[in-house]
Protein backbone atom coordinates (compact mmCIF):
# COMPACT_ATOMS: atom_id res chain seq x y z
CA UNK A 1 0.00 0.00 0.00
CA UNK A 2 1.45 3.34 -1.07
CA UNK A 3 0.68 6.27 1.13
CA UNK A 4 0.47 9.72 -0.49
CA UNK A 5 1.63 12.80 1.32
CA UNK A 6 0.25 16.08 0.11
CA UNK A 7 2.41 19.14 0.48
CA UNK A 8 0.39 22.34 0.75
CA UNK A 9 1.27 25.15 -1.68
CA UNK A 10 3.67 27.82 -0.42
CA UNK A 11 2.02 30.85 1.10
CA UNK A 12 2.87 33.65 -1.33
CA UNK A 13 2.54 36.33 1.34
CA UNK A 14 5.57 35.14 3.33
CA UNK A 15 8.88 36.74 2.26
CA UNK A 16 11.64 34.54 0.88
CA UNK A 17 15.05 35.02 2.49
CA UNK A 18 17.91 35.24 0.01
CA UNK A 19 21.48 35.46 1.40
CA UNK A 20 23.26 38.64 0.38
CA UNK A 21 26.95 38.92 -0.49
CA UNK A 22 28.94 40.76 2.12
CA UNK A 23 30.99 43.57 0.62
CA UNK A 24 32.35 44.79 3.95
CA UNK A 25 35.05 42.10 4.16
CA UNK A 26 36.66 43.26 0.90
CA UNK A 27 36.94 46.84 2.18
CA UNK A 28 38.72 45.94 5.42
CA UNK A 29 42.40 46.95 5.38
CA UNK A 30 44.69 44.24 6.80
CA UNK A 31 48.26 44.69 8.04
CA UNK A 32 51.10 44.50 5.56
CA UNK A 33 52.02 40.96 4.57
CA UNK A 34 48.82 39.38 5.89
CA UNK A 35 45.83 38.34 3.78
CA UNK A 36 44.28 35.63 5.91
CA UNK A 37 43.91 35.39 9.69
CA UNK A 38 43.80 31.57 10.06
CA UNK A 39 47.43 30.90 10.99
CA UNK A 40 48.72 30.47 14.53
CA UNK A 41 50.05 33.34 16.63
CA UNK A 42 53.50 31.67 16.80
CA UNK A 43 53.73 31.84 13.02
CA UNK A 44 52.22 35.30 12.88
CA UNK A 45 54.87 36.87 15.12
CA UNK A 46 57.76 35.47 13.08
CA UNK A 47 56.16 36.05 9.68
CA UNK A 48 55.24 39.65 10.50
CA UNK A 49 58.78 40.35 11.76
CA UNK A 50 60.37 38.79 8.66
CA UNK A 51 58.06 40.70 6.29
CA UNK A 52 58.68 44.02 8.06
CA UNK A 53 62.48 43.49 8.25
CA UNK A 54 62.72 42.14 4.66
CA UNK A 55 65.09 39.55 6.12
CA UNK A 56 66.86 37.04 3.86
CA UNK A 57 65.54 33.59 4.81
CA UNK A 58 66.66 30.03 4.08
CA UNK A 59 63.71 27.79 3.17
CA UNK A 60 64.37 24.04 3.39
CA UNK A 61 61.93 21.72 1.62
CA UNK A 62 60.89 18.15 2.40
CA UNK A 63 63.08 16.80 -0.40
CA UNK A 64 66.15 18.53 1.09
CA UNK A 65 66.39 21.33 -1.50
CA UNK A 66 66.77 24.90 -0.30
CA UNK A 67 65.80 28.40 -1.43
CA UNK A 68 67.09 31.75 -0.17
CA UNK A 69 64.64 34.61 -0.45
CA UNK A 70 62.65 37.38 1.20
CA UNK A 71 59.15 36.75 2.57
CA UNK A 72 56.68 39.27 1.09
CA UNK A 73 53.25 37.92 2.11
CA UNK A 74 51.73 34.87 3.77
CA UNK A 75 48.44 33.17 4.49
CA UNK A 76 47.21 29.89 5.93
CA UNK A 77 48.59 27.68 3.17
CA UNK A 78 51.21 29.58 1.17
CA UNK A 79 54.12 32.02 1.28
CA UNK A 80 54.94 34.68 -1.32
CA UNK A 81 58.73 34.80 -1.58
CA UNK A 82 61.04 36.88 -3.74
CA UNK A 83 64.07 34.66 -4.44
CA UNK A 84 67.68 35.91 -4.56
CA UNK A 85 67.18 37.07 -8.17
CA UNK A 86 63.99 38.98 -7.25
CA UNK A 87 61.71 36.45 -8.96
CA UNK A 88 58.36 36.15 -7.13
CA UNK A 89 57.66 32.58 -6.03
CA UNK A 90 54.64 31.01 -4.36
CA UNK A 91 55.60 28.25 -1.91
CA UNK A 92 53.06 26.01 -0.23
CA UNK A 93 53.72 25.57 3.49
CA UNK A 94 53.07 21.81 3.33
CA UNK A 95 56.23 21.41 1.24
CA UNK A 96 58.48 23.11 3.83
CA UNK A 97 60.58 21.43 6.48
CA UNK A 98 62.02 24.63 8.03
CA UNK A 99 62.52 28.37 7.66
CA UNK A 100 65.39 30.27 9.28
CA UNK A 101 67.36 33.48 8.74
CA UNK A 102 70.00 33.04 6.03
Amino acid sequence: MTRRIEIPPRDGSAPVRVPQKSHTAAKTKKPSGVFNERHTSAQDVLYRQWVDDEAALLFTFDDGSTLVGVLREYDTYALHIDDADGVPTLVFKQSLRSIKPA
